[in-house]
């Protein structure tokens, strides 16, 4: 239990730094620890719980908009849908891309709902999904990496866990 709890905490404060430094516009591990976060963790509560942590402390230093609640709700359908039991990295990829397109299309559809940027048509729609696709690129492509680092981690602990407790000097 406490070992979880640490893991938990590390990958918190993991997800806040990278949301809180400097990066490219959503060039971030959130929504990778959306997917993988429920596999390492064991259960969907605590991997939702995990992304919503770190988001909610993040957003306290970055500051809250409008459409927060979308952007939450997207990440908890990724959660709620991606399989615990991810095994191969070509299911990572496969998972990466729906969840980067399901984000991609319900955040962008409550800016064109919420905001008065695009007219209320199916043009302004188009154009509003349109200019996001430079956002769109930098989201799939943090989510490939990401997910493909946090799987690979997950994956392969134990070896990392026994070369650094049974690391020793030679001097």
């Amino acid at each position: 239990m406490r070992s979880k709890f640490i893991y938990f905490f590390l990958f918190c404060i993991t997800l806040v730094l990278f949301r809180i430094t400097p990066h490219p516009p959503n060039f971030t591990p959130i929504l990778s620890a959306s997917i993988m976060a429920p596999v390492v963790l064991g259960n969907r509560i605590n991997g939702i719980g995990l992304v919503l942590v770190s988001m909610f402390i993040s957003d306290l230093i970055l500051g809250f908009h409008v459409y927060q609640f979308v952007v939450y709700f997207s990440l908890i359908l990724i959660s709620l849908f991606v399989s615990l039991s991810l095994t191969r990295y070509i299911s990572v990829i496969l998972v990466s891309f729906i969840a980067s397109l399901t984000f991609f299309l319900i955040t962008n559809f409550s800016v064109w709902v919420i905001w008065d940027y695009y007219p209320k048509t199916f043009y302004g729609l188009v154009e509003c999904y349109t200019l996001a696709i430079p956002f769109f690129t930098n989201t799939i492509l943090s989510t490939f990496v990401y997910s493909l680092i946090i799987f690979y981690i997950y994956k392969n602990f134990n070896y990392f866990k026994n070369k650094i407790l049974n690391f020793k000097f030679k001097i």
